[in-house]
């Protein structure tokens, strides 16, 4: 049985194992780059299906699956209950796993320092307030600290534009700033914007290490800044399950760690699988369907975005338990998003180059107000 995704999606390889020592049906996996190659593929060959079944397909692109007819129904045999909000109608694909993805930072940047109640507190050695949102990512108190995933060429980058979207709507309230001016402002204000999400996170993001020790102070300064960072950054966009994924880099369950999740702003995204239409092996697809849904799937599903599993009832892992965050995300309508958030990346990108090939940003203006 043939099975098509991309390289942005996790497959437990214990699972298929004990789905083909179960069955005898050995399960051949191909991996497009993007989600963009997959739908691109199950569209060229429709008349002569490549795959007998597909997984990773996210909420971006599960109406243009739908509309296209590329899978065919299939109704799970023992479902198991599901998160809010994942169900497809008719039955056209299967959530699998989701993610909610956020603004993450690194808490101990933000610790302002001890001082004594006769001290004056030392301007530069003051953080900024801890981010609360999106908002935070065009203010200039924090711009210069953020390191995002380009929408451009970051499918994560995409989710966060899909958030930006519903925050700052570009055909929204006249007096509100459009998403597109957000952008901007954000880009003047020094957000830096990293060509993958691997790269923002693992790269440019200084989260994940333990946090220090002992407490900051002015009669000992040891602060963590800009500097002491050494050119990365304290504040990212990833998921509530990041801390998590940082967690099992460790060589055992870390007692802390010096990253944190902002619970506003978040958005979140399902990933489903579905029998090609047209597959020669549909039955057996159906098959690895139900098996998807089963706890041995599911317990594995979390990945290097820290997913989660589609199915409410399965017991975390221990990393989750102790550093995932539970939020209530913005769930996109997939119709909408599904037709528009090409529209919206072009665009994105119009700004991004309109930015860097357009003249030098004003200086911004500080005005002070004597008493």
């Amino acid at each position: 049985m043939r099975v098509l995704t991309h390289r942005d999606f996790h497959l437990p390889a214990d699972a298929l194992e004990a789905f083909t020592e179960e069955t005898g049906i050995e399960v051949v996996v191909f991996r497009e780059d993007t989600p963009d190659d997959v739908i691109d593929l199950l569209e060229r060959s429709r008349a002569h299906p490549v795959a007998d079944v597909v997984v990773g397909i996210d909420t971006l692109d599960l109406q243009h699956i739908i509309d296209g007819g590329l899978t065919q129904p299939y109704v799970p045999l023992a479902p198991g209950p599901l998160v809010d909000d994942l169900a497809v109608d008719d039955h056209a694909l299967t959530p699998i796993s989701y993610i909610d993805a956020c603004l993450n930072y690194l808490p101990s940047f933000y610790v302002v320092p001890e001082r004594r109640i006769d001290e004056l507190p030392d301007a530069e050695l003051l953080p900024p307030p801890v981010p609360g949102g999106l908002d935070a990512l065009w203010d200039p108190a924090h711009a210069a600290t953020a390191v995002i995933p380009d929408a451009a060429t970051a499918r994560m980058g995409v989710y966060l534009l899909v958030a930006l979207e519903r925050r700052y709507p570009e055909r929204g309230d006249d007096e509100a700033t459009p998403w597109p001016q957000v952008l901007d402002q954000m880009l003047r204000w020094d957000v830096e914007l990293a060509p993958s999400w691997e790269i923002a996170t693992f790269e440019r993001f200084a989260g994940g290490e333990p946090p220090p020790e002992r407490p900051i102070s002015q009669d000992d300064p040891d602060p963590v800044t800009l500097a002491s960072l050494r050119g990365r950054r304290p504040m990212t966009w990833g998921t509530t399950g990041l801390p998590s994924v940082y967690a099992e880099y460790q060589p055992g369950l870390p007692p802390a760690l010096d990253i944190a999740v902002v619970t506003d702003d978040c958005v979140r995204i399902g990933f489903y699988a579905g029998v090609v239409a047209g597959a020669q092996n549909a039955s057996l697809g159906g098959r690895l369907i139900d098996a998807m849904g089963e706890p041995l799937f599911q317990f594995g599903i979390s990945d290097r975005f820290g997913s989660r599993p589609a199915r409410s009832d399965i017991v975390s892992a221990p990393e989750w338990t102790e550093f995932g965050v539970t939020v209530h995300p913005y769930r996109p309508d997939p119709a909408y998003v599904g037709a528009n958030w090409k529209e919206w990346q072009l665009t994105w990108s119009q700004v991004v180059r309109n930015y860097r090939t357009g003249p030098p940003p004003p200086e911004p203006e500080v005005t002070v107000t004597l008493p």
